[in-house]
């Protein structure tokens, strides 16, 4: 038998009504609960590729900074290559020009052995001309009547003046005609040297000369010689005549004997030109011109 509800009171009511199943509630609850799971996956996997995303952010920036490392280290040798090699190039500047310069002061000590090995070359054949000359002249040098010397680099004859001429004059004694002349027939050999032919007195003031002082009377008698080397065979060309009065002494005028030693006559062997220092360019004497003939064809 069926039971019926009561009321308060205890009295029988109506029977109840018979309850539907809940649809809208559980498919609500499982819409929500399907929502929350859902919103769970989403809010796992979004925090997951977040969790992924930043470790990548984080290689890529570890990475970047290693590469910007990379970079600046790069950056800082290949500013000290190119200093480097700036250094490098103005050293090979500095040493082209440094072999520049070698070279040139290469071939110009080679000029310079050149022209000093011509030089000694010519100072060894002078040698030997001089030393001809002393063998020439032993006999007056043994006698006294020459004396050979060296003056101011050149070989110097010298014959006193008492030998070759009375006091005051120009005029040669006929002791010393024959020796002057001896004199030249000697030095004629030496065709390729000239002679600088140079009188010579004291300090002492002439008395009764015709001449007007003593660098005339030096002149004179320097002329007077020369001429007689010329008679003897020697160039003209190769002789040069020159007064120096008292003006040159070899020894002070202070006694009899000093003022016999400056009375003199000197021959002295000229440098040949070879023998010289060269002359700048602009002072070389330049040849003439040739003449131009107009000739005509027959």
């Amino acid at each position: 038998m069926a039971k019926f509800a009561t009321d308060e009171i205890g009295k029988p009511g109506k029977p109840p009504k018979s309850r539907r199943f809940p649809w809208r509630l559980w498919l609500y609850a499982v819409v929500i609960t399907a929502a929350a799971g859902a919103g769970g996956y989403y809010a796992w996997h979004f925090r997951q590729d977040s969790i992924a995303k930043n470790e990548v952010a984080t290689a890529a920036t570890k990475k970047l900074d290693e590469q910007s490392g990379l970079l600046a280290d790069q950056t800082k040798k290949a500013t000290d290559y190119k200093a480097t090699n700036d250094k490098l190039a103005k050293e090979k500047e500095v040493l082209d020009v440094a072999q520049k310069e070698l070279a040139k002061n290469l071939n110009t000590t080679k000029d310079e052995l050149t022209k000093l090995s011509a030089q000694r070359a010519e100072t060894e054949k002078r040698m030997a001309a001089i030393e001809d000359i002393q063998k020439q002249f032993a006999k007056m040098i043994d006698t006294g009547a020459l004396k050979v010397t060296s003056r101011r680099g050149s070989l110097v004859l010298s014959l006193p003046a008492e030998v070759l001429f009375p006091s005051g004059v120009a005029d040669l004694s006929e002791d010393g005609k024959i020796k002057v002349l001896e004199v030249g027939i000697t030095l004629k050999k030496f065709t390729d040297r000239r002679f600088l032919v140079i009188g010579h007195s004291d300090n002492q003031p002439l008395k009764n000369s015709t001449f007007k002082d003593n660098w005339e009377l030096s002149t004179a008698r320097a002329l007077t010689v020369t001429r007689f080397l010329v008679q003897a065979g020697m160039d003209p060309r190769n002789l040069l005549p020159a007064g120096a009065g008292e003006h040159d002494p070899v020894a002070p005028n202070a006694s009899v004997k000093d003022l016999a030693r400056n009375r003199r006559i000197e021959i002295a062997l000229m440098p040949a030109l070879n023998e010289l220092p060269p002359l700048p360019a602009s002072l070389t004497e330049s040849k003439p011109a040739e003449a131009k003939t107009d000739v005509k064809k027959p």
